[in-house]
């Protein structure tokens, strides 16, 4: 089992549904800009314009007043921590990943990413809730134009792939 300080379920639970009440939600008047996005960048202090899926994160742990992780960022790399568990793990030990955790892609070897919410996952794959995604049928995966539910997979080999999952 995994061992973390502080494991908050309702905590999690409370931000996935606030997460929840933004699938829809898009961009306006240009990329990256919209009332509910500029919202979002805000909460991480970050300016309008800026790509913004760790800044639609930041404002749900906010709004559900997360006091158990306690990093607000618009960077997406920032959500992993010491004691975040590897994707490579979650795949070999087939494991559950509890609703309204955090998962955290990477981009190559860079410091970039992207970063959404697990709304249920078990193994290799499952369905997430992410901002600044698209809807998957077309566009961009990772600056897309709104708030969408998404499956998805582990491909520890892919360039642009899931790297650890943050539960709080």
């Amino acid at each position: 089992g995994i061992s973390l300080p502080r494991l908050c379920a309702s905590e999690r639970l409370e931000t996935l549904k606030i997460a929840r009440g933004f699938i829809g939600v898009k961009e306006e008047l240009g990329t990256n800009r919209g009332y509910w996005v500029n919202r979002f960048l805000l909460s991480a202090k970050s300016k309008p314009g800026n790509q913004w899926c760790a800044a639609f994160v930041s404002f749900c742990l906010d709004s559900a007043r997360v006091q158990s992780l306690t990093v607000r960022s618009a960077l997406a790399r920032s959500y992993v921590r010491k004691h975040s568990v590897k994707a490579t793990r979650v795949i070999s030990e087939n494991m559950e990943i509890p609703a309204g955790s955090i998962l955290v892609w990477r981009r190559g070897n860079t410091m970039f990413g992207h970063v959404g919410f697990v709304v249920e996952w078990r193994g290799k794959s499952g369905t997430t809730i992410e901002g600044n995604t698209s809807s998957g049928i077309r566009g961009s995966q990772n600056d897309g134009d709104g708030v969408y539910m998404r499956k998805r997979t582990i491909n520890p080999y892919s360039y642009f792939r899931i790297t650890d999952f943050t539960i709080y």
